[in-house]
């Protein structure tokens, strides 16, 4: 009897070990929307909340997420930065034979569904990073997601490069794992009213006696791009007749609001709105054969969608931006010459105002890690911090004295003046970011 007793429990001691041994199996944490599908041996970095690099396998990929609003009614803004991301990944695998610094290891990007809606967009982010094995985060595109991700960021100690973000408030929250490449929204008055008086001389008008509207979404972006235009109407004492918002999310029909804006006499629109919305206005305007002329804030007034929806109507609008596919930093830059003709050549569409700024983001991540040979999420934050216009080519193509001060904002960061022309956003200003020449927008006459 002793002896079976001592068999038993030396068959449940076996048992045991054998159960711990299971707990070791990597487990696959690859989102559904990857880029890339995990097979059996996953990666399995892991990042706790002190930012600890614990790669158990110098073979596996190295996972950079991108956040985007893959879901909802800012869909158009996920699928540029999906589409980005897959040209990142091709560029870094199979241009530059992955990362050098590490063997070659490739990278894979994880993408992490934000949805549209900031009152829930932290969850998927916060169970991402649970989960382990992400190293740095391009996005969030959308400054009122981006503002959710801050204290998440903060937790577990990972960095995040903004992508086309603009809202003032988004560096200025104390989170040390934030970069914000592009031009902040405040900066952007300064530069419009330089073109508005370019616009201007060009057409033989005088700015007072022209009618300037504003309507945006109540959202972070849409106030904080409304507010920009305020202080720029404010300041150079221009003549604004319309101020509307609407609930963001919420337009079906813009002919309300295109009425008042009519019988205002709006001249030129400041709009702050996306895909969806930009629509619903711009057909409404068609509708009531009235065409203000448009002097927007990047987002949907720049994105290919806006050619699907309106066709030939996209033809000389204007918007300011932080990005086009043709101002100077980008059209000299061979590197993203190759990375542009192989996103047009695979996706039939130029690369549009969030998705450069996306593949810009996912690229100084990579160069972070390159030049560190580290994956530890800390030393990438600490290596970001470093750059500037001298030293990171992919920060250097956003135009102006560009450099991340100690917020991670980018404060040398300048907007950019761009027009459809010949059915695509092409740069007009400044003279020396300048691609093209301005066009007249009902014309579409060069203006001399």
């Amino acid at each position: 009897m002793k002896k079976l007793i001592a068999l038993l429990l030396a068959l449940t001691m076996v048992l045991g070990l054998v159960a711990c041994a299971g707990d070791t199996t990597t487990t696959d944490t690859t989102d559904t929307g990857s880029t890339t599908t995990d097979d059996s041996s996953s990666d399995t970095t892991t990042t706790d909340e002190g930012g600890s690099d614990t790669t158990a396998s110098s073979d596996d990929p190295v996972q950079i997420g991108v956040f985007a609003a893959v879901t909802g009614v800012n869909s158009e803004s996920g699928r540029q930065a999906t589409l980005a991301a897959e040209t990142a990944e091709w560029y870094i695998n199979e241009q530059l034979g992955g990362i050098q610094s590490l063997g070659g290891r490739k990278v894979e990007m994880r993408i992490i569904d934000s949805t549209s809606d900031p009152s829930t967009s932290a969850l998927p982010l916060e169970q991402a990073l649970s989960e382990g094995g992400i190293v740095g985060i391009a996005g969030s595109a959308q400054s009122a997601i981006a503002l959710t991700m801050l204290p998440i960021l903060q937790r577990y100690q990972v960095p995040a490069v903004t992508a086309s973000a603009t809202n003032v408030t988004i560096t200025e929250q104390g989170c040390e794992f934030i970069f914000q490449p592009a031009p902040k929204s405040d900066t952007f008055s300064d530069t419009k009213y330089e073109f508005l008086q370019h616009y201007a001389e060009l057409q033989g008008l005088n700015l007072e006696d022209l009618k300037f509207g504003i309507i945006y979404e109540n959202s972070a972006w849409g106030s904080d791009t409304a507010n920009s235009n305020r202080s720029l109407v404010d300041t150079y004492g221009l003549n604004l007749v319309y101020d509307e918002n609407y609930e963001a999310g919420s337009l079906t029909d813009a002919t309300a609001l295109v009425t008042r804006m009519k019988n205002a006499g709006v001249d030129i629109l400041f709009p702050g709105c996306y895909a969806n919305d930009a629509k619903l206005i711009m057909t409404a305007c068609a509708s009531m054969d009235y065409m203000p002329v448009i002097f927007a804030d990047g987002s949907a007034f720049t994105w290919p969608s806006l050619l699907n929806d309106l066709g030939d109507m996209v033809n000389g609008i204007i918007s300011a931006d932080g990005f086009v596919n043709d101002m100077a930093g980008a059209r000299n830059f061979d590197e993203w010459q190759i990375i542009n003709e192989h996103y047009e050549e695979v996706n039939g569409e130029f690369v549009p105002g969030q998705g450069g700024p996306t593949i810009m983001s996912i690229m100084m991540i990579y160069q972070a890690i390159e030049e560190t040979g580290s994956t530890d999420p800390v030393v990438i934050r600490d290596q970001l911090r470093t750059y500037n216009k001298d030293n990171c080519k992919w920060l250097a193509v956003f135009y102006g004295d560009v450099a991340f001060d100690e917020t991670g904002a980018n404060m040398g960061a300048r907007p950019i003046m761009l027009q459809w022309q010949n059915n695509k956003p092409t740069c007009v200003y400044p003279a020396d970011a300048a691609a093209s020449t301005v066009i007249d927008p009902l014309t579409l006459e060069p203006l001399e």
